[in-house]
């Protein structure tokens, strides 16, 4: 059957985001109560529920009270040095994005603190609120799988709000090269797109940065030149960041068997996956598969 041609009236971006979100977890401490200087590789959202506490940052110190919101970047060092006089109660989220285009967002905006009448706060709340009253469900029992997907929903929602209220309450606007840097990693993941879709890699992958040039009026040299002044990498090893993290999805996420993986991300033979693949992460993609599903979750909620 011939397809015939069509129009599109709508198009939404690939949603292909790797993330995890560890140590989500609600607690009440009392008068006593303080957290010595630690920092860790992820992300942090604290939110204070009831009370008020001093969090130092970086050296700097921000009391919360009930309603205010930390976010916290990686690597950043951070402590409880008082609790108010009652104690209090806070909601603590840790997680980590491999999206470069996102956290670039997370990254943009350089303030730490939002008291609770803030707009990123009013924006976060009904997300912060649903996840905060599925923690406390949790504790008390195992969540059915309904109301665990009500938390994965709760996140998207969580992580969507953030970006968008960061994004509105930045001081620094997107600049060009910005912005082309942002086509050119649209038009990498929709090469992707059509491996996944179907199955293969165009004959003509050698020519596709030549393509994406074209596209945005540029050359080829132009293309990789801003691309890794934006990204900090090569168009190419983006690309190739992008596929081994479909990989890593499939090997974790299915029981597909390592041949299938390989043809769906479009290689004609499961060794030359595997090559590339361990190219990659230093080992096969079966060993990657049994050695990562046999660690324990090592991470601990800090605090």
């Amino acid at each position: 059957m011939t397809e015939l041609p069509g129009v599109y009236v709508g198009r939404l971006p690939d949603v292909r985001m790797s993330f995890q979100l560890l140590g989500l977890h609600a607690r009440k401490v009392d008068s006593r109560w303080t957290y010595p200087s630690h920092e860790h590789p992820m992300y942090e959202i604290h939110w204070v529920v009831e009370g008020e506490m001093d969090m130092v940052i970086n050296g700097r110190k921000y009391r919360q009270s009930r309603g205010d919101l930390l976010f916290i970047h990686p690597g950043m060092t951070h402590s409880c040095t008082r609790a108010g006089s009652q104690g209090f109660t806070y909601f603590s989220v840790h997680f980590s994005v491999d999206d470069t285009s996102f956290c670039k967002e997370l990254n943009r905006c350089k303030e730490f603190y939002y008291p609770s009448d803030s707009s990123l706060v009013q924006g976060l709340s009904p997300s912060l609120s649903t996840l905060y009253r599925l923690a406390a469900e949790h504790l008390r029992s195992p969540l059915p799988t309904s109301k665990q997907m009500k938390v994965h929903a709760a996140v998207f929602e969580l992580l969507g709000s953030l970006v968008g209220q960061l994004s509105e309450t930045a001081t620094v606007a997107r600049s060009k090269k910005e912005s082309l840097a942002q086509q050119i990693a649209e038009q990498i993941e929709d090469s992707v797109k059509y491996i996944l879709l179907h199955g293969e890699i165009r004959e003509n992958e050698r020519t596709w940065i030549q393509d994406i040039a074209k596209s945005v009026h540029m050359s080829p040299s132009q293309v990789n030149r801003i691309f890794k002044q934006i990204y900090g990498k090569a168009p190419r090893k983006f690309m190739s960041e992008t596929l081994l993290n479909e990989a890593q999805r499939l090997l974790l996420q299915t029981d597909l068997g390592i041949d299938h993986i390989a043809m769906i991300l479009g290689y004609k033979t499961n060794s030359h996956f595997s090559r590339q693949f361990k190219r990659w992460t230093g080992m096969a993609p079966s060993e990657y598969r049994n050695q990562v599903q046999q660690q324990p979750l090592a991470y601990e909620p800090d605090q």
